[in-house]
């Protein structure tokens, strides 16, 4: 009986060894799966990132270059050779992008590929770089936008180089550029990503020989991030992903060639990402697998191996949940829940969207600064909420882009007009929601740009973004991509104001109204400012921002002018007070309404009464004519102002230059300065350095008591604004 119950316990026991050394065998198999799975779920996750990264470094250098080239100022101060004009322009746009953290540097090469000007260095210039940049060559061949890394003599950067024309004539090339640092710092920012960068060790010994670099095979290590790239081991290649364990911390680090323009190879960039948590839980699991697991396994051999069977499973289970968890991370918004710009790009071919719909909340930086970022999430969340529902009955799947954009991508064909009632039947639902979020009740307007394709290959994304655009620079809510979208829009939008505008001329229908100009001390009418209004067919008063600058494209400015002219000094022979009109530099330098003035001064007698303003943001540059412009009406008494000072080419050698009397300071820096310390210590040196010229002072945009006050504390001697008279018909 011994020998047999021995028996039994041997072969029980053997039996027990056997069920958990396959338990065992399992799990260790199971768990080098589930590392093998993650590693490559990890290493995609590196990839898309630095994608990522790339793309939205990419996206605030088209940004700053944009900006660049649709201001009027800087490509005519490009095209004038004006390095200083170009310099005072340009500058501000890269500190903004500096201080937003989007571009390194900005610099101007002409068409002969010098330097002309370089933003951080622009005492440097007329050096032909076209033999050390071949970027910059085969743009100059190309006359195409060219976006790529590229070696310049400052970094290894992302350069976005881009044309200028005007009105056809090549005038050079733009460059911004993010060094590659801003890519690195977006990988750490997105997803905790660190990174260095490897360099030729062949081509680094001829340029540094006697400097000792980390090396990876043939490449060697020029900078990073994290000193973990210092104590990767020997072997790493840069070929394969690799898994690194050091000082209880595990790494995914991974390598990926990035060249230039021209598919040569400039450098690898090696990213490193930590997964120590996930260590930590997959040893943490084992070990509870294996305990309980023990205990079952000694109770009854049968049951354990069940038990064990049954474990398995779970293992598996979670690390199937745990990778989609990373999945899930990787392709959905955290805030909303909703599928996210990668998904997206990835949905686009494989769920063969024909239209994509971009939804942009208008001014939601000012919601967020009015009502805090915590508010804001929850409109950006209940925003999200009622898109789902208003598009809940159309074949339409619903994304969160970036910040307060969306994105909806439609699955099935529709006619075109269809598809232009669903979307503004979208929008016009949406509108007409209120949020009551936290006791505040918010509404919420949001503009709308689309593209439906009936091609093979359409860039969806793309071209409802530039309809988009288009939509919040016009103030519309709803634009559908069209080639030659601006240029006909444009077009027929100002043949319509044109003859609105020589129907008026025709018809006699402008008139003037007249803004008191107060003394600040004691608030008395010092003076009138004439100010052209349009009569509309309805009898309606159409102001001179409509219709203004389309009276200057089609000529019909001067018609104005006159009117304006001849007005004024009617009521100045009727009414005994002081009147002031404004006098573009076209006014000036126009012979026909110079002898127009000259002659009513001199039949009229009342020019101590006439103050001229001259528009200070125009640029003043033909300063022989305009300051004898300025003579010849002075020897009538006439006194002379600059209009909008303070912005623009604002500079008092202007002033210094030029006779005048008055400066103006422009409304943009008057409605802020009781509230914005900048504003105020801006006007505060106006009207210190005015007053050392013994030259007088306007503040205009007057609306409010405390802008009142404030103008008066810091010295200004007279005020225009709606606080103390508006714009009357008669005086």
């Amino acid at each position: 009986m011994d020998k047999i119950r021995n028996k039994a316990t041997l072969l029980a026991i053997i039996t027990v060894l056997l069920l958990i050394g396959y338990f065992v065998f399992n799990t260790l198999e199971n768990k080098r799966r589930i590392i093998d799975k993650e590693t490559n779920t990890h290493h995609e996750l590196l990839h898309h990132s630095y994608k990522l990264a790339v793309l939205d470094t990419e996206k605030g250098l088209n940004h700053l270059a944009f900006e660049m080239l649709t201001d009027r100022r800087l490509v005519d101060a490009f095209e004038a050779h004006e390095r200083d004009t170009l310099y005072e322009v340009a500058m501000p746009y890269l500190n903004e992008a500096l201080s937003r953290g989007e571009a390194d540097l900005v610099g101007f090469i002409g068409a002969d590929g010098a330097h002309f000007l370089r933003l951080l260095d622009p005492k440097k210039f007329g050096d032909n770089i076209t033999k050390e940049r071949p970027m910059i060559a085969k743009a100059l061949q190309m006359r195409q936008p060219i976006i790529s890394l590229d070696v310049t003599r400052y970094n290894i950067s992302l350069v976005n180089i881009v044309p200028v024309f005007k009105n056809k004539n090549f005038l050079g090339l733009l460059q911004v550029s993010a060094k590659i640092d801003r890519i690195q710092e977006r990988l750490n920012a997105y997803a905790g990503i660190k990174s260095a960068l490897a360099f030729d060790t062949d081509a680094l010994r001829k340029l540094l020989p006697d400097t000792h670099f980390k090396e990876y095979g043939e490449y060697s290590l020029i900078s990073f991030n994290d000193p973990l790239f210092l104590e990767l081991p020997q072997k790493f290649a840069l070929e394969e992903p690799l898994r690194y364990s050091n000082k209880d911390l595990t790494h995914i680090v991974a390598a990926q060639q990035l060249s230039t323009y021209d598919n040569s190879s400039l450098v690898r960039i090696i990213s490193a990402i930590d997964i120590s948590k996930d260590e930590i839980a997959h040893k943490r699991d084992i070990r509870k697998l294996l305990l309980v697991s023990l205990i079952v396994l000694i109770l009854l051999s049968v049951v354990l191996y069940v038990g064990f069977k049954a474990l398995i499973d779970r293992i598996r289970s979670l690390s199937a949940i745990h990778v989609e968890e990373l999945e899930h991370q990787l392709y959905s918004d955290p805030l909303t829940g909703l599928p996210n710009r990668k998904a997206l790009l990835e949905d686009l071919p494989q769920k063969e969207y024909v239209a994509i719909l971009l939804l942009n909340i208008d001014n939601f930086k000012e919601m967020n600064d009015l009502y805090g970022h915590e508010i804001g999430d929850k409109i950006l969340l209940s925003v999200a909420n009622a898109i789902k529902e208003v598009t809940a009955a159309y074949p339409l799947t619903l994304y969160r882009m970036h910040s307060d954009e969306y994105a909806l991508g439609l699955s099935e064909a529709v006619p075109s007009d269809v598809f232009d009632e669903m979307g503004k039947g979208i929008l016009l639902a949406l509108h007409q929601r209120r949020y009551s979020i936290e006791g505040i009740t918010v509404f919420v307007s949001l503009s709308m740009g689309v593209d439906i394709c009936s091609e093979d290959k359409c860039d969806l994304i793309g071209r409802a973004d530039m309809a988009l655009k288009t939509a919040k620079k016009r103030g519309l809510s709803f634009v559908k991509f069209e080639n030659a979208l601006h240029v006909r829009e444009d077009y027929l939008n100002n043949i319509s104001w044109t003859k609105k505008i020589k129907d008026a001329i025709d018809e006699q229908r402008f008139t003037l109204h007249y803004q008191g100009i107060h003394e600040t001390s004691s608030q008395k009418i010092f003076e009138y400012e004439a100010l052209v209004r349009m009569i509309d067919n309805d009898g309606s008063l159409i102001p001179p921002l409509m219709f203004l600058d389309i009276a200057k494209k089609s000529r019909l400015y001067p018609h104005i002018t006159n009117f304006v002219i001849q007005e004024i000094f009617r009521q100045l022979k009727k009414t005994p007070h002081r009147y002031s009109i404004n006098l573009s530099i076209d006014d000036i330098m126009d012979q026909e309404t110079q002898e127009m003035i000259y002659g009513l001064l001199r039949d009229s007698n009342v020019g101590d009464r006439l103050i001229f303003e001259i528009l200070e943001s125009e640029g003043i540059e033909n300063y022989e004519e305009v300051s004898a412009f300025i003579a010849a009406v002075k020897e009538y008494g006439c006194r002379i102002a600059i209009d909008d000072f303070g912005i623009g080419y604002s500079n008092f050698a202007h002033i210094m230059r030029l006779n005048v009397d008055f400066i103006k300071i422009d409304a943009s820096l008057i409605k802020n300065i009781d509230t914005d310390p900048g504003a105020q210590n801006i006007v505060r040196t106006i009207v210190d350095f005015s007053h050392r010229l013994n030259l007088q002072t306007v503040a205009e945009f007057v609306s409010s008591e405390e802008i009142y006050n404030e103008c008066k504390r810091v010295g200004v001697d007279y005020i225009q604004g709606y606080y103390l008279s508006r714009p009357e018909p008669v005086v």
